[in-house]
């Protein structure tokens, strides 16, 4: 009801009415959801891959999540007079917030890209208390510190008025600045992912999704790789028949950590030391994947392995690069493909970037132990592996 005189009915002027409060209530809650909805985008867009952009609905969605926050710290919580009530409420609310969206699975919903994002929206209730409960004193406290300063006795004073604009200033640049930082932290965006994802973080950080730079990581040239044959494989190289007798080589077959390609131009016969690395690998590919949530029996290829006298003759007829000085007629060393996998019949199968990726890691490992060394053949796809 308006503000009118009580003898004459008349309406009093000067005197802001209910009406005017009541608006300017609903702007201020507007104000505060917009300013949410500013800071939980901006800080998610940090999160963001270059090429990931977040699409309407989930903005609309995100808008609407503000305004229910805005909503309950505007009219609910700032009416609390209690101050451990008011800390009561505050956490209860912050930790059901995510509670409600992990149940409406609104952190393993499709575009896994926005994973960081949606932990942006997580910390959008905080955003608010602390807007809601410190943004009144500050003001209080900046206002009492210009008239101090510059001795104003009131505010309606133009310096006043424009001296309590440089906070709304400093802000909204730093809004603009933020945004402009989109797609920095993105790579935190992905061990968060994978964090969620496999229960794991990768902890080697010159390889981990998605720069991929494996050529630069098993870089181990053919002279090292060669020095380490002689050292640890046969004395000299050998014919197919020398090869199924030799006491010092053991076959390996398909059928347990590992499948062996259709060999063309070797034959599946390791010393003991190689045969061990290789089949090490084999269960830690495994392993590493079943821990990851996935069925076992994933199992990555051996493409060639020991090449004899006659298979170096034959490379060398159809194959000008072809050596015979060849770290594989040492029965030290063996190709793993990068494209090729088996994976089970039942269950969850994993991708085949996923088993690369596994694969590299599983590489990576063996190296870092000083158990081999490794080159990634681009032409060949895969990785050249001779034991240590």
């Amino acid at each position: 009801m308006d503000n009118k005189d009580i003898e004459t009915g008349t309406p009093i002027t000067g005197i802001p009415s209910e009406r005017f409060f009541r608006n300017l209530r609903i702007i201020r809650f507007i104000l505060l959801a917009t300013v949410l909805f500013i800071i939980t985008d901006t800080i998610g867009r940090w999160f963001l891959p270059d090429d990931i952009r977040v699409p309407g609905i989930y903005l609309v969605l995100i808008w609407v999540l503000c305004l229910i926050t805005g909503f309950f710290q505007f009219y609910i919580w700032r009416k609390i007079d209690v101050k451990w009530m008011k800390w009561v409420v505050s956490i209860g609310y912050i930790i059901l917030f995510p509670v409600i969206l992990a149940l409406c699975h609104f952190y393993r919903s499709e575009s896994p890209a926005l994973i960081g994002y949606r932990i942006s929206v997580t910390f959008m209730p905080v955003f608010g208390f602390l807007i809601v409960s410190l943004t009144a004193g500050f003001i209080k406290w900046y206002g009492n510190m210009i008239k101090r300063i510059f001795h104003l006795e009131s505010i309606n004073n133009i310096i006043f008025f424009l001296l309590m604009l440089i906070p709304i200033v400093l802000v909204t640049m730093l809004f603009i600045g933020g945004y402009k930082l989109s797609g920095f932290m993105s790579e935190k965006n992905d061990e968060i992912e994978q964090l969620i994802s496999e229960g794991e973080l990768n902890p080697n950080k010159d390889h981990r999704e998605p720069v991929r730079q494996y050529d630069r990581i098993f870089n181990d040239i053919n002279d090292t790789q060669l020095e380490a044959a002689k050292k640890n494989g046969l004395r000299r190289s050998v014919t197919i028949d020398e090869a199924q007798s030799s006491p010092d080589l053991v076959s390996i077959n398909s059928g347990g950590f590992y499948e062996i390609d259709k060999l063309t131009h070797s034959v599946p016969y390791l010393v003991p030391k190689a045969a061990k690395l290789l089949e090490d690998m084999g269960k830690a590919f495994q392993d590493s994947l079943f821990n990851r949530g996935y069925s076992r029996n994933h199992k990555f290829t051996v493409t060639s392995v020991l090449r004899t006298d006659e298979h170096v003759k034959q490379l060398r007829k159809t194959n000008v690069n072809s050596t015979e000085q060849s770290c594989h007629c040492y029965g030290t060393t063996f190709d793993i493909s990068y494209f090729t996998f088996q994976t089970p019949s039942k269950g969850t199968v994993a991708s085949v970037d996923k088993m690369r990726q596994v694969l590299m890691q599983v590489a990576y490992d063996m190296r870092r132990l000083d158990r081999c060394f490794v080159k990634y053949e681009k032409q060949q796809t895969c990785l050249h592996i001779t034991v240590r």
